[in-house]
């Protein structure tokens, strides 16, 4: 179908101009009010979020020099207000809002990154008290991070002298606020560290020490930079930033957290003046110990010289000799005595013997006949044969005798053998 006559259409482009002219012309800068959705954060540094509410959403973007200038970390979700200028994206055809400065509602942006930056080093451990290093009890050299003209470095100093001039004191002037505060005290941790790992200046202690001041003049020390150097540190750091009702996140990373300046060096050093009192008093009580010790040495001496062994220590040798020469004479007595009994015991126990030897039956005409290969006494003449050699013992020698006849005689109860005795030597 044709278009109406004299009617000229416009080109998409030439329409996404028109209204972005008209737009960017009419909006230049806006406040806007918004929950925080779909948030990214590009590798350019540039920040797109959208803004939206129970109605409508609105798309925005946040260029990299703007979004470094934030004070906080915007998240999904968060409630803000954001001021830029309204400004069209030919690509899509897509409004959006340029944002400049963006706000979180119902709490400051200092607060904010704040109470964020405290979040994130607790994650980290920051803040863990098992990490935190003890201070030193008698320190040899402090390093002292502070303002050269500020009150908080004489009062340090003065409070040092008093208390324990021994300590060498070694000041780092520092900037402690406004801007480059924060790099200005982290980078003074850091050189004070890399010259005691070097040897170059041992440290027993950092104190980084401001008077008190507005949550603006203390920013410094809330700053992320300022708690990795102090995290970092190998050497102790004590943080007496600010009064009592003052903490900071420096407060909280550091080692020890003073209330005061003034304080800081009290919990770090001992008073010499306590010191001494205290030595006094000791020397006191070592010099009663070592009167009352040698008291009970010579007591404990008097007694041992009392005893009879030390008056007389012959006398007690002489006795335990005599009472020895006693036990010795009764031990031989006792051992004559047992041999005596054991001499007569074996006496009769030979004496027994003898009457039942079978040489005393032999020397009243008995004998005793045994074959004369195996030995074996012959006690019935049934058990040798004519032709057999026998050995008969008496009571001066032996007989040896070839058997020619053999019979058994019955006398009362007993067997006799007869036999007729032949050469010795048959053969």
């Amino acid at each position: 179908m044709p278009l109406p006559e004299g009617t000229k259409p416009l080109t998409v482009s030439a329409l996404t101009n028109a209204v972005k002219l008209r737009v960017e012309e009419n909006f230049p800068g806006v406040w806007v009010t918004g929950e925080v959705a779909n948030l990214v954060r590009a590798a350019s540094g540039h920040i797109y979020f959208t803004l939206k509410d129970a109605g409508a959403t609105l798309k925005c973007a946040m260029f990299r020099g703007f979004a470094l200038r934030l004070r906080f970390d915007p998240k999904d979700g968060m409630s803000v207000n954001a001021r830029g200028g309204i400004t069209v994206y030919p690509p899509r055809g897509e409004y959006q809002l340029v944002v400049e400065e963006l706000l979180p509602k119902g709490v400051g942006a200092a607060e904010l990154a704040l109470r964020q930056l405290k979040e994130k080093l607790l994650a980290k451990g920051y803040f863990d008290p098992k990490r935190k290093k003890p201070l030193p009890r008698f320190p040899r050299r402090i390093a002292l991070v502070a303002s050269a003209t500020g009150a908080a470095i004489r009062d340090m100093l003065e409070i040092l002298t008093t208390r324990w001039p021994l300590a060498d004191v070694v000041v780092r002037p520092s900037r402690v606020q406004g801007a480059g505060a924060a790099e200005d005290v982290a980078a003074s941790v850091r050189l004070l560290n890399r010259l005691h790992r070097l040897n170059h200046l041992p440290l027993d202690a950092i104190v980084i020490g401001r008077g008190g001041g507005s949550s603006e003049d203390l920013a410094a020390f809330n700053e992320e930079i300022v708690a990795d150097a102090i995290h970092d540190s190998t050497v102790p750091v004590v943080s007496a930033v600010g009064h009592e009702i003052d903490v900071s996140v420096a407060d909280l990373v550091a080692d020890y957290r003073a209330l005061t300046p003034s304080q800081a060096i009290t919990a770090l050093t001992p008073d010499r003046r306590e010191l001494m009192d205290g030595l006094a008093d000791f020397t006191d009580r070592l010099r009663e110990a070592v009167v009352h010790r040698v008291e009970l040495g010579r007591q404990r001496v008097d007694q041992l010289a009392a005893r009879p062994a030390l008056r007389k220590p012959l006398e007690r040798v002489r006795e335990l000799e005599q009472k020895l020469d006693d036990t010795a004479a009764r031990l031989l007595r006792a051992a004559n005595l047992s041999v005596r009994r054991s001499g007569d015991q074996l006496a009769a126990t030979a004496e027994r013997l003898e009457g039942l030897s079978p040489l005393n039956v032999l020397r009243r005409g008995y004998s005793l006949t045994r074959t004369a290969d195996g030995d074996q006494l012959i006690r019935d003449a049934s058990t040798v044969r004519p032709g057999d050699r026998i050995v008969t013992r008496l009571a001066g020698g032996e007989i040896l005798s070839e058997v020619v006849r053999s019979e058994v005689v019955k006398s009362s109860s007993h067997q006799v053998i007869k036999s007729e005795d032949t050469d010795p030597s048959p053969d």
